[in-house]
C-alpha cells in the first residue's frame, strides 16, 4: 500500500518532493520491514529495473513503470512518522523508529489529559475527533488552548522533531480564543520553533474538507499571519495535506500557495535523511544570480547562500544545483573533473605577496630564502652576464691552441698521485710474525682410500670355572643347621 501511494502521486502529475507519514501508534513491528522494502523497490524503480520493483513490493509491472518515470524525471521522496502523545502508543515505540529510520518526524498534540464528569481526572481527551467534541463546553475553550500550549512547547523543546504539525488544531471545529491570546500564543510557538531549529506545517486539511466558508475565512487568516512571522523570525515552513487516502494529496495546496505568494516567502522545508532541506518554488532573479555564483564558484558545503544541495530553481524543471566533490590530496581527479577545469594561461599572473594570519604585512624571507634571491638577481645582472661570456671566450681559446696530439696526450695521461699522509699510531702497521706460513686448503675433495676388511678377533676362553652343581641334600641339610642355630 505504501508503494501504492508514491503511484497515485504519480499519476497526478509527479510532484517534485513528496514524504509519506504515518502514525507512530499505528505502527507495528512488521512496519519498518516493509517500509525498507518499498525504499530498495523506489530505488529499483528509478534505476529503471521495473521487474525487480515490481516484485520487491508486490504489485503490478504497470504501476512500476508509472513510478519509475516519475522518480526519473526528477521527483524526490521520504517516508517520515508523525510522533504525537497518543496514549495508546506502544511503550516500545521507540525501538520501531529506530527500525524504521524515518526521513523526518512531526510533532504534534492530539490528546489532552483533562478532569471527565464521569471517567475522573487524567483523562486523555482527543480534542479533534468529532466524537468529543462535547467536551469543548465542558472544560472551555480558554482552558483547552491553556492545556494544548502547555502540551505543544514541552513537546517542542524536549522530543525528537524536524516539523510540528498543525498548530490550530484546537479551532478544528471553530474553537478560537480571543485575538490577542492567540498572537501570544503564536509568538510563544514560533519563539519555541526558532530556538530548536524545527519547521512549522501549514495544514491544508481543513481547506478540502466539509466546512463552512467563514471558518475557512478566518483559518486562511489566521495562517496568513503566521506565515508572516514565522519569515520575521526565520523559521522554516512545510506544508502538508493530511491526506488520510491517495485521492486527497495535494488537494488545497493553491490556495497555500497564494498566500505564501503574499508573506514573500519562497522557500519550503522538505525532509531528507534526517536533516531539512530548503526548496525554491520560483527562479525569482535574486534565486538566479545565487544559482549562478554557485554554478561558478562550487563548493563541498551542504548549504551555499543558504540554499542546499537538494534545492530546486523552479517547480517542474530539472535545474538543480550540481554536487561537486573537491579534489582531495591522494587522489587523482576523475574525467569529468580534468575536463570541467580551466586550462592555465601560458603566462601566470603575477600572484601577491604572502601574508601572515596575524598580520595583513607580507611575510620576510628568512636568511636562505634571501640567499638563493641574491644569487639569482646577481647572476641575472648585466655586468655578471658579461663575465660569464669572458669566461666562456678564453675556454674556447685555449681548446683551439692545442693540437690534436696534445689533446690525445693530456686524455692518455695518468693522474698525479697525491701525497699520502702519515697514518697515526693506531693505523699503522705492525711487523709480520716470523711464524710459518699454514698452506691454505685445496678446494678439490680428495678421494678417500679403500678400506681394508677387518677380520674378526678370536674368541676368548672365560679364565672362571663353571660353577658345580649342588645336590638337594647338601641343600636340606643347610637349611637344617640354620634353624638350629636360631633355636
Amino acid at each position: 500500500m505504501l508503494f501504492l501511494w508514491f503511484y497515485h502521486a504519480c499519476l497526478r502529475g509527479s510532484p517534485r518532493f513528496m514524504m509519506v507519514s504515518d502514525h507512530v501508534n499505528y505502527l507495528t513491528f512488521e512496519d519498518p520491514a516493509a517500509v525498507n522494502l518499498v525504499r530498495r523497490a523506489l530505488k529499483l524503480a528509478e534505476a529503471g529495473d521495473l521487474y525487480g520493483a515490481a516484485e520487491t513490493a508486490g504489485v503490478d509491472v504497470a504501476h512500476a513503470a508509472v513510478v519509475s518515470e516519475g522518480l526519473r524525471k526528477g521527483m524526490r521522496f521520504s517516508i517520515g512518522a508523525e510522533v504525537d502523545n497518543d496514549p495508546r502508543a506502544r511503550p516500545d515505540a521507540q525501538n520501531i523508529v529506530d527500525a524504521m529510520r524515518p526521513d523526518g518526524m512531526i510533532r504534534a498534540v492530539h490528546f489532552l489529559s483533562i478532569e471527565h464528569p464521569e471517567k475522573g481526572a487524567d483523562w486523555q481527551w482527543p480534542l479533534d475527533n468529532p466524537e468529543f467534541t462535547a467536551m469543548f463546553d465542558h472544560v472551555g475553550t480558554p482552558r483547552v488552548w491553556e492545556l494544548y500550549m502547555a502540551a505543544l512547547l514541552e513537546a517542542i523543546e524536549k522530543l525528537p522533531g524536524q516539523i510540528v504539525a498543525h498548530f490550530y488544531v484546537p479551532a478544528t471545529f471553530g474553537h478560537w480564543p480571543d485575538h490577542k491570546t492567540l498572537e501570544k500564543y503564536e509568538d510563544q510557538f514560533l519563539s519555541a520553533c526558532a530556538a530548536r531549529g524545527t519547521a512549522v506545517e501549514i495544514n491544508s486539511r481543513f481547506l478540502y474538507r466539509d466546512h463552512p466558508d467563514d471558518k475557512k475565512k478566518k483559518y486562511l487568516d489566521a495562517h496568513r499571519r503566521l506565515l508572516k512571522k514565522a519569515k520575521a523570525k526565520g523559521v522554516g515552513i512545510a506544508i502538508a495535506s493530511d491526506a488520510h487516502s491517495p485521492k486527497d494529496q495535494g488537494n488545497g495546496f493553491d490556495q497555500i500557495l497564494k498566500l505564501l505568494d503574499e508573506a514573500g516567502i519562497n522557500e519550503l522545508i522538505f525532509p531528507v535523511g534526517g536533516r531539512l532541506a530548503r526548496v525554491a518554488l520560483r527562479a525569482t532573479k535574486e534565486h538566479l544570480e545565487r544559482k549562478a555564483a554557485v554554478v561558478e564558484t562550487p563548493l563541498a558545503g551542504s548549504s551555499i547562500s543558504g540554499f542546499s544541495r537538494a534545492e530546486l530553481v523552479d517547480r517542474g524543471q530539472d535545474t538543480e544545483i550540481p554536487e561537486v566533490e573537491p579534489v582531495r590530496k591522494g587522489r587523482r581527479a576523475g574525467p569529468k573533473e580534468r575536463t570541467a577545469a580551466p586550462k592555465r594561461a601560458t603566462k601566470p599572473p603575477a600572484r601577491p605577496p604572502k601574508s601572515s594570519p596575524k598580520s595583513n604585512s607580507p611575510i620576510k624571507p628568512t636568511t636562505k630564502t634571501r640567499a638563493k634571491t641574491d644569487s639569482k638577481a646577481a647572476a641575472k645582472s648585466p655586468a655578471m652576464k658579461k663575465v660569464a661570456a669572458g669566461k666562456k671566450a678564453a675556454a674556447r681559446k685555449t681548446l683551439k691552441k692545442r693540437s690534436p696530439a696534445t689533446a690525445r696526450k693530456a686524455a692518455t695521461k695518468k693522474p698525479a698521485k697525491t701525497a699520502k699522509k702519515p697514518l697515526a699510531r693506531s693505523a699503522r702497521k705492525r711487523p709480520a710474525s716470523k711464524k710459518p706460513i699454514a698452506k691454505k686448503k685445496t678446494a678439490h675433495k680428495r678421494t678417500p682410500a679403500p678400506k681394508k676388511a677387518r677380520k674378526p678377533a678370536p674368541k676368548k676362553k672365560l679364565s672362571r670355572p663353571a660353577p658345580k652343581k649342588r645336590t638337594v641334600a647338601k641343600k636340606t641339610a643347610k637349611k637344617k643347621t640354620a634353624a638350629k642355630r636360631r633355636r
